[in-house]
């Protein structure tokens, strides 16, 4: 398991400095510049594409705040869990997600943006207040519960996308 941390000389941390990131992101891909390898051997060039793509997955991997978190989890267990392969067992969560999806698809039938606007302001505030159960449950090292906080989270990326899905049909008529 790569660390991503490690790689920016950053703390494992689901609250990172974006900006502190974001200058040693630049710094790191300015040394490895093919013109800085014009004159290096094929295979110097061909590390330096390596470094430099593994730094883009770091990345990716750091800013959002899913994989940042399984990193964290991966980085602490050892374990790296298939996502595809598991289901959630919180069923309050599964209702909760029946009742959004049906919610949204009455405001697509409905052609309703008014009520689009606000059941998007809504998630975004579930959003948000996962992230920070999900911070809590990191921090103490809840690894379980980190687990299947982003597992919820997981859900509403998926249901941010169908939204934003269902505006652009909206705004469309």
């Amino acid at each position: 398991m790569n660390n991503p941390f490690a790689l920016f000389d950053l703390p494992v941390s689901f609250q990172l400095d974006q900006d502190l990131l974001a200058t040693r992101y630049l710094a790191l891909q300015k040394s490895l510049h093919p013109d800085n390898f014009s004159a290096a051997s094929a295979q110097e060039q061909r590390l330096a594409i390596q470094k430099s793509a593994e730094i883009n997955d770091a990345l990716r991997t750091l800013k959002d705040p899913i994989s940042r978190a399984d990193s964290i989890i991966a980085i602490h267990t050892g374990e790296v869990e298939n996502v595809e392969e598991k289901s959630s067992k919180d069923i309050s969560f599964l209702m909760q997600q029946m009742e959004w999806r049906e919610t949204l698809e009455n405001i697509e039938n409905n052609k309703d943006s008014d009520e689009l606007t606000a059941f998007t302001k809504d998630i975004e505030r579930t959003r948000r207040a996962i992230l920070d159960e999900l911070s809590t449950a990191l921090d103490a090292q809840q690894w379980d519960i980190a687990r299947a906080i982003t597992d919820k989270l997981r859900f509403i990326k998926k249901l941010q996308a169908e939204i934003e899905r269902v505006e652009e049909t909206l705004l469309d008529f």
